[in-house]
């Protein structure tokens, strides 16, 4: 957060990088642990979350399918739609999928792309697995309560990582 200047840092959307409160917000730690001296992380914006507040909810993180090819990725999708899950069902509100981006050789979760119910509610799930390098297996094997919308990532997850569950 540093510009050219001395004594003088940017955060939040005049630093033109992605003009999201939480990405400013983000920054806004960074700098202020940069200024004191405190360990801190670089941002990867690439792999930060997305979220659009519509109806049905639109959220992402990471790569596409193509991105991560581009990138040199051998690529693994598995997608889930959210008109089998329960809680969904119980909400009146089936409309919309999640898919999962992950790298073939090793498992590493690479992006996700979500429309539907209180996804922006579900991203971070993915991108905690993703900071901290989980693997799709590992997701599908986390138990996730039932009945919630979480479980379309757990789905998602156990197609990635052999065959899905609930189809």
């Amino acid at each position: 957060m540093r510009t050219n200047l001395p004594g003088v840092w940017a955060i939040g959307d005049v630093t033109g990088k992605l003009a999201l409160a939480h990405v400013g917000s983000a920054q806004g730690i960074i700098c202020a642990e940069t200024i004191t001296g405190h360990p801190t992380i670089a941002l990867d914006y690439a792999m930060l979350p997305r979220a659009t507040y519509c109806q049905p909810q639109v959220a992402s993180f990471g790569y596409t399918e193509a991105q991560a090819k581009e990138q040199g990725y051998e690529v693994k999708i598995a997608r889930f739609n959210f008109m089998p899950n329960g809680k969904a069902q119980g909400l009146g509100e089936t409309v919309g999928w999640i898919k999962i981006v992950s790298d073939a050789k090793y498992g590493e979760i690479l992006g996700a792309h979500l429309i539907g119910p209180e996804v922006t509610e579900l991203l971070p799930e993915l991108t905690l697995a993703h900071n901290l390098e989980l693997t799709a297996e590992e997701i599908a094997r986390n138990v996730h309560a039932h009945p919630s919308l979480s479980e379309v990532i757990m789905e998602a997850a156990h197609g990635l990582a052999g065959g899905y569950i609930h189809i």
